[in-house]
Protein backbone atom coordinates (compact mmCIF):
# COMPACT_ATOMS: atom_id res chain seq x y z
CA UNK A 1 0.00 0.00 0.00
CA UNK A 2 3.19 2.50 1.07
CA UNK A 3 4.42 2.04 -2.31
CA UNK A 4 1.07 2.58 -4.30
CA UNK A 5 1.26 5.80 -2.59
CA UNK A 6 4.63 7.02 -3.11
CA UNK A 7 4.08 5.87 -6.70
CA UNK A 8 1.03 7.53 -6.78
CA UNK A 9 2.55 11.21 -5.64
CA UNK A 10 5.29 10.51 -8.30
CA UNK A 11 3.33 10.22 -11.31
CA UNK A 12 1.18 13.23 -10.19
CA UNK A 13 4.85 15.31 -9.73
CA UNK A 14 6.29 13.81 -12.82
CA UNK A 15 3.02 15.02 -14.90
CA UNK A 16 2.78 18.16 -13.21
CA UNK A 17 6.27 19.50 -14.00
CA UNK A 18 5.78 18.12 -17.43
CA UNK A 19 2.33 20.05 -17.65
CA UNK A 20 4.14 23.13 -16.17
CA UNK A 21 6.61 23.10 -18.83
CA UNK A 22 4.14 22.78 -21.27
CA UNK A 23 1.45 25.21 -20.40
CA UNK A 24 3.98 27.56 -19.56
CA UNK A 25 6.64 27.60 -22.36
CA UNK A 26 2.32 27.18 -24.79
CA UNK A 27 1.02 29.97 -23.37
CA UNK A 28 4.05 32.59 -23.92
CA UNK A 29 3.93 30.60 -27.65
CA UNK A 30 0.35 31.01 -28.11
CA UNK A 31 0.67 34.66 -26.95
CA UNK A 32 3.34 35.77 -29.50
CA UNK A 33 1.69 33.42 -32.28
CA UNK A 34 -1.43 34.15 -31.92
CA UNK A 35 -3.39 36.43 -35.10
CA UNK A 36 -2.91 40.06 -34.40
CA UNK A 37 -6.90 40.52 -34.82
CA UNK A 38 -7.82 38.54 -32.18
CA UNK A 39 -6.32 41.54 -29.77
CA UNK A 40 -8.15 43.96 -31.85
CA UNK A 41 -12.22 45.18 -31.23
CA UNK A 42 -14.35 44.51 -33.92
CA UNK A 43 -13.58 46.12 -37.14
CA UNK A 44 -10.18 47.71 -35.73
CA UNK A 45 -7.44 47.26 -38.12
CA UNK A 46 -4.79 45.76 -36.43
CA UNK A 47 -1.09 47.91 -36.04
CA UNK A 48 2.59 47.68 -34.68
CA UNK A 49 1.87 47.03 -31.50
CA UNK A 50 -0.52 44.20 -31.78
CA UNK A 51 2.50 42.35 -34.14
CA UNK A 52 5.01 40.11 -31.99
CA UNK A 53 6.93 39.43 -30.19
CA UNK A 54 4.50 40.37 -27.62
CA UNK A 55 5.95 38.98 -24.57
CA UNK A 56 9.05 37.85 -24.10
CA UNK A 57 10.21 34.21 -23.51
CA UNK A 58 12.16 34.84 -20.54
CA UNK A 59 11.50 35.36 -17.52
CA UNK A 60 8.29 34.90 -18.54
CA UNK A 61 7.88 31.01 -19.74
CA UNK A 62 9.74 29.64 -16.69
CA UNK A 63 7.54 31.58 -14.40
CA UNK A 64 4.76 30.33 -15.97
CA UNK A 65 5.93 27.01 -16.15
CA UNK A 66 6.73 26.94 -12.39
CA UNK A 67 3.59 28.54 -11.50
CA UNK A 68 1.72 25.70 -13.30
CA UNK A 69 3.56 23.03 -12.09
CA UNK A 70 2.16 24.10 -8.80
CA UNK A 71 -1.23 24.65 -9.83
CA UNK A 72 -1.35 20.90 -11.82
CA UNK A 73 0.16 19.69 -8.55
CA UNK A 74 -2.57 21.02 -6.50
CA UNK A 75 -5.38 20.19 -8.87
CA UNK A 76 -3.99 16.93 -9.77
CA UNK A 77 -3.96 15.59 -5.81
CA UNK A 78 -7.55 16.22 -5.94
CA UNK A 79 -8.25 13.89 -8.82
CA UNK A 80 -6.59 13.45 -12.32
CA UNK A 81 -10.36 14.35 -13.44
CA UNK A 82 -10.43 17.39 -11.88
CA UNK A 83 -6.97 18.27 -12.76
CA UNK A 84 -7.67 17.29 -16.62
CA UNK A 85 -10.37 19.89 -16.59
CA UNK A 86 -8.78 23.02 -14.30
CA UNK A 87 -5.61 22.91 -16.44
CA UNK A 88 -6.95 23.73 -19.73
CA UNK A 89 -9.01 26.05 -17.48
CA UNK A 90 -6.40 28.07 -16.07
CA UNK A 91 -4.18 27.66 -18.66
CA UNK A 92 -7.27 29.89 -20.91
CA UNK A 93 -7.37 32.38 -17.99
CA UNK A 94 -3.78 33.33 -18.00
CA UNK A 95 -3.80 34.13 -22.16
CA UNK A 96 -7.22 35.65 -21.37
CA UNK A 97 -5.18 37.91 -18.42
CA UNK A 98 -2.31 38.85 -20.50
CA UNK A 99 -4.56 39.88 -23.86
CA UNK A 100 -6.68 42.16 -21.07
CA UNK A 101 -3.70 43.47 -19.41
CA UNK A 102 -1.81 44.47 -22.20
CA UNK A 103 -4.30 45.26 -25.02
CA UNK A 104 -7.68 45.51 -23.20
CA UNK A 105 -9.09 43.44 -25.26
CA UNK A 106 -10.69 39.57 -23.96
CA UNK A 107 -10.53 37.36 -27.29
CA UNK A 108 -13.51 35.29 -27.37
CA UNK A 109 -11.53 32.14 -28.79
CA UNK A 110 -9.87 31.50 -25.07
CA UNK A 111 -13.29 32.74 -23.88
CA UNK A 112 -14.62 29.51 -25.92
CA UNK A 113 -11.76 27.16 -24.88
CA UNK A 114 -12.70 27.98 -21.37
CA UNK A 115 -16.72 27.68 -21.85
CA UNK A 116 -15.57 24.07 -23.41
CA UNK A 117 -13.52 22.81 -20.40
CA UNK A 118 -17.07 23.36 -18.29
CA UNK A 119 -18.04 20.10 -19.80
CA UNK A 120 -14.95 18.28 -18.09
CA UNK A 121 -16.74 20.26 -14.82
CA UNK A 122 -20.36 19.34 -15.33
CA UNK A 123 -19.09 15.62 -15.92
CA UNK A 124 -16.81 15.29 -12.58
CA UNK A 125 -20.42 16.37 -10.72
CA UNK A 126 -18.56 18.50 -7.76
CA UNK A 127 -21.94 19.94 -6.76
CA UNK A 128 -23.85 18.22 -3.72
CA UNK A 129 -26.75 16.06 -4.66
CA UNK A 130 -29.45 18.98 -4.13
CA UNK A 131 -32.54 19.65 -6.59
CA UNK A 132 -30.71 22.86 -8.13
CA UNK A 133 -27.34 21.09 -8.35
CA UNK A 134 -27.78 20.27 -12.09
CA UNK A 135 -29.07 23.65 -12.52
CA UNK A 136 -26.34 25.29 -10.89
CA UNK A 137 -24.22 26.18 -14.24
CA UNK A 138 -27.15 27.88 -15.48
CA UNK A 139 -27.53 29.86 -12.49
CA UNK A 140 -23.89 30.91 -12.53
CA UNK A 141 -23.47 32.33 -16.16
CA UNK A 142 -26.91 34.04 -15.38
CA UNK A 143 -25.39 35.70 -12.04
CA UNK A 144 -22.05 36.27 -13.88
CA UNK A 145 -22.88 37.47 -16.92
CA UNK A 146 -26.55 39.32 -15.34
CA UNK A 147 -24.29 41.41 -12.78
CA UNK A 148 -21.55 42.55 -15.14
CA UNK A 149 -24.38 43.38 -17.59
CA UNK A 150 -26.17 45.54 -15.12
CA UNK A 151 -23.21 47.60 -14.05
CA UNK A 152 -22.28 47.98 -17.99
CA UNK A 153 -25.88 49.17 -18.40
CA UNK A 154 -25.91 51.49 -15.66
CA UNK A 155 -22.57 52.52 -17.10
CA UNK A 156 -23.94 54.23 -20.08
CA UNK A 157 -27.09 55.33 -18.99
CA UNK A 158 -25.98 57.35 -15.54
CA UNK A 159 -21.92 57.88 -16.73
CA UNK A 160 -23.02 58.11 -20.61
CA UNK A 161 -19.91 56.20 -21.09
CA UNK A 162 -18.64 52.60 -21.49
CA UNK A 163 -17.45 51.68 -17.99
CA UNK A 164 -17.09 47.63 -18.78
CA UNK A 165 -16.49 46.16 -21.50
CA UNK A 166 -19.07 43.50 -23.22
CA UNK A 167 -15.86 41.27 -22.75
CA UNK A 168 -15.49 41.19 -19.19
CA UNK A 169 -19.79 40.53 -19.23
CA UNK A 170 -18.56 37.41 -21.42
CA UNK A 171 -15.92 36.19 -19.19
CA UNK A 172 -17.91 36.36 -15.66
CA UNK A 173 -20.64 34.46 -17.40
CA UNK A 174 -18.70 31.67 -18.77
CA UNK A 175 -17.03 31.64 -15.84
CA UNK A 176 -20.49 31.07 -13.93
CA UNK A 177 -20.92 27.92 -16.31
CA UNK A 178 -17.98 26.62 -15.72
CA UNK A 179 -17.97 27.08 -11.71
CA UNK A 180 -21.50 27.23 -11.23
CA UNK A 181 -23.26 29.15 -8.58
CA UNK A 182 -21.20 28.82 -5.27
CA UNK A 183 -18.37 29.34 -7.55
CA UNK A 184 -19.57 32.70 -9.27
CA UNK A 185 -20.44 33.99 -6.06
CA UNK A 186 -17.32 33.59 -4.72
CA UNK A 187 -15.37 34.77 -7.80
CA UNK A 188 -17.64 38.07 -7.78
CA UNK A 189 -16.46 38.62 -4.06
CA UNK A 190 -12.59 38.15 -4.90
CA UNK A 191 -12.39 40.39 -8.24
CA UNK A 192 -14.28 43.32 -6.18
CA UNK A 193 -12.18 42.41 -3.32
CA UNK A 194 -8.77 42.60 -5.46
CA UNK A 195 -9.26 45.33 -7.66
CA UNK A 196 -10.52 47.51 -5.24
CA UNK A 197 -6.96 46.74 -3.21
CA UNK A 198 -4.98 47.08 -6.11
CA UNK A 199 -6.30 49.99 -7.79
CA UNK A 200 -6.74 52.36 -4.45
CA UNK A 201 -2.98 51.08 -4.29
CA UNK A 202 -2.15 52.78 -7.57
CA UNK A 203 -4.26 55.71 -7.34
CA UNK A 204 -2.09 56.38 -4.01
CA UNK A 205 0.85 55.54 -5.49
CA UNK A 206 -0.43 58.00 -8.35
CA UNK A 207 0.30 56.18 -10.98
CA UNK A 208 -3.18 56.08 -12.65
CA UNK A 209 -6.10 58.83 -12.45
CA UNK A 210 -9.74 58.15 -11.14
CA UNK A 211 -10.04 59.33 -15.09
CA UNK A 212 -8.06 56.65 -16.00
CA UNK A 213 -9.59 53.21 -17.42
CA UNK A 214 -8.22 49.83 -16.47
CA UNK A 215 -8.88 46.47 -16.98
CA UNK A 216 -10.70 44.22 -15.40
CA UNK A 217 -10.37 41.07 -17.20
CA UNK A 218 -6.70 39.96 -15.28
CA UNK A 219 -8.94 40.69 -12.25
CA UNK A 220 -11.79 38.39 -13.30
CA UNK A 221 -9.07 35.79 -14.51
CA UNK A 222 -7.32 35.72 -11.49
CA UNK A 223 -10.19 35.64 -8.73
CA UNK A 224 -11.62 32.50 -11.18
CA UNK A 225 -8.23 30.58 -11.00
CA UNK A 226 -7.90 30.97 -7.12
CA UNK A 227 -11.38 29.45 -6.86
CA UNK A 228 -10.01 26.70 -9.41
CA UNK A 229 -7.39 25.96 -7.46
CA UNK A 230 -8.84 26.23 -3.99
CA UNK A 231 -12.79 25.42 -4.13
CA UNK A 232 -13.07 23.82 -1.40
CA UNK A 233 -11.47 26.78 1.24
CA UNK A 234 -13.17 28.96 -0.63
CA UNK A 235 -16.65 27.67 -0.12
CA UNK A 236 -15.57 27.07 3.28
CA UNK A 237 -15.67 30.30 3.90
CA UNK A 238 -18.41 31.47 2.20
CA UNK A 239 -20.29 29.34 4.15
CA UNK A 240 -19.42 31.01 7.28
CA UNK A 241 -19.81 34.14 6.17
CA UNK A 242 -23.36 34.17 5.21
CA UNK A 243 -23.75 32.05 8.58
CA UNK A 244 -22.32 34.97 10.16
CA UNK A 245 -24.40 37.45 8.65
CA UNK A 246 -27.51 38.44 10.06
Amino acid sequence: MDNIFLLSRAAVLAVSIAAGVLAGYGAVFVFNKMPAKWLCDYGEVPDDRHLPPRIGKYPWAPLFSLVFATAACKVLLVSWAYGAAALPALWSLLLIALSDGKYRIIPDQFVILLAVTGIGFAAIGRETARSYAFLSPLFGLLLGGGVFFLIALLGRLLAKKEIMGFGDVKLTAVCGLVTGLSGIVAILILTALSSAAVLSFRLARGSIRTTDEAPLGPFIAGAAAVYLLFPRELAYLLQLYFRATP
